[in-house]
């Protein structure tokens, strides 16, 4: 989670060590994503469990059931997961067809970290009465800031091609993310699973 707020706030030397330490997909899921997504989702669980859920069409808190909130955490989790895959997969074949020789590591490094913000924000989540939507698009932003930096010292692209590798990481995180984040309040407002 540290290297999380690291990224936020000082993401340039940040990347550098990221890059520098060249880490496997599975020590970067074990010993950074899985953390950040468990801190996030069970203090937002929580929260919700205890205090509810602050609806726009509502003035008053809506109860949610322990079951519900458990369904919407793993529901969260699974799909942030997977779109850090499939976006990897995605950058990794975009990066390819431009001539940039970026391994699936090397793209699953820069959208791992480049999710980071908005699985972070999920611990605003928790505040009751915070705007769901308004955590999502507060962790969209500081990503913005991640790639641009991720993308060159992660992918190394020729500096001709890295710019149009950055817009093309922002639309991936930004879509599945958003993507994701719909799919999960739809399970919390029971009109995905029932």
């Amino acid at each position: 989670m540290i290297t999380a707020l690291k990224l936020v706030f000082s993401p340039f030397p940040t990347w550098q060590k990221i890059a520098a330490a060249r880490r496997s997909v599975g020590a970067i899921i074990l010993s950074f994503l899985l953390p950040l997504f468990l801190a996030g989702l069970l203090t937002e669980t929580f929260s919700l469990t205890y205090w509810g859920e602050r609806r726009e069409d509502l003035v008053s808190r809506v109860n949610v059931s322990q079951e519900t909130a458990v369904r919407y955490a793993g529901t969260h989790l699974g799909l942030l997961l997977a779109s850090i895959f499939v976006s990897a997969q995605v950058l990794m074949w975009i990066a390819h067809s431009s001539q940039v020789q970026s391994g699936f590591t090397q793209c699953f490094t820069l959208m791992a970290y480049g999710f980071s913000p908005i699985i972070l924000v999920r611990l605003l989540d928790a505040m009751p009465g915070f705007n769901t939507w308004l955590c999502w698009g507060l962790g969209a932003l500081a990503s913005l800031s991640v790639l641009y930096h991720g993308v060159g010292l992660a992918l190394k692209p020729d500096q001709t091609k890295g710019f149009g590798l950055y817009l093309i990481s922002i639309l991936l995180v930004l879509f599945s993310s958003f993507l994701s984040h719909l799919m999960a309040v739809f399970v919390l407002r029971g009109k995905l699973i029932g």
